[in-house]
């Protein structure tokens, strides 16, 4: 079983290999609002040196890696089992002699890997070559973020699942996803960094699964977050995937109950 979840990965990641100028759209659209971000970050910096522990080098690597895992972790208007919802296609998946979640999981994640090396990766060599980024010096830096990142990259698939379940309830659940989709990336430091935020509200979204998305891979790939600190955080990115994997588990199969099959 573990190899067909492995073989619907890797059609996934084969599939989007097709898509070559959509995805230097995409490129080319995270490029430019990581510039738009970039200087006015350092426009910002004008009127102080360092806000929270943060300089000016450092809020612009946390952008920079921000756009280079956006379609990673959170991919803008994903709706694709939304879709099949709307369409019944979703039937056909239900029948499938496998588990409904982990097949899209499994898919996504394949996607997911494409995106980190012909989005991520370009996204942030870009961002070296205009604003000299640089990058970790230590492996333990490298070994983290190649830790936290996965699990990132898992959350997000677990809460897209979740918000395009609702279509099995909701007749029009696009304003849903939409909402969804806008409230995470403000709350994973998209708009504007967590770092940098209110102390009272950082408290608040540290307990949230939203800091597990990108603010914790990008604080670790900072060096902002070691030793003790970083396992309790990869404690409590891993108690959230079970959370929301459990929730998502737990709608389908309530929907699946629901579910009327017509025609032949």
């Amino acid at each position: 079983m573990l190899r067909f979840y492995f073989e619907v990965a890797r059609t996934a990641f084969r599939r989007q290999l097709i898509y070559r100028w959509a995805n230097l759209a995409g490129l080319s659209a995270n490029v430019f609002f990581a510039i738009i971000f970039s200087y006015v970050i350092i426009a910002l910096y004008h009127a102080s040196p360092t806000v929270a522990g943060y300089d000016v080098r450092d809020t612009l690597r946390y952008s920079w890696m921000m756009q280079a895992i956006l379609m990673v972790v959170l991919p803008f208007g994903w709706n694709d089992l939304m879709q099949t919802i709307r369409t019944g296609d979703v039937v056909a998946d239900l029948s499938k002699p496998c588990d409904f979640y982990f097949y899209w999981f499994s898919r996504e994640m394949g996607r997911n890997v494409y995106y980190i090396f012909f989005r991520g990766i370009p996204t942030y060599v870009l961002g070296m070559l205009l604003f000299g980024l640089g990058l970790p010096l230590n492996w333990q830096a490298w070994l983290a973020y190649g830790l936290v990142l996965p699990f990132g990259a898992m959350l997000g698939v677990a809460y897209r699942i979740l918000y395009n379940v609702v279509a099995f309830w909701i007749i029009e659940a696009r304003a849903m996803i939409t909402f969804a989709i806008t409230i995470a990336q403000f709350l994973t430091g998209m708009y504007v960094p967590v770092p940098l935020l209110p102390a009272w509200l950082r408290a608040i979204l540290n307990w949230l699964p939203f800091h597990g998305f990108m603010d914790l891979p990008v604080e670790v790939f900072l060096g902002k977050i070691a030793g003790g600190a970083l396992w309790f955080e990869v404690a409590r990115q891993f108690g959230w995937l079970i959370v929301l994997t459990m929730g998502v588990q737990l709608l389908t199969g309530i929907a699946k109950r629901r579910v009327v099959a017509q025609g032949g």
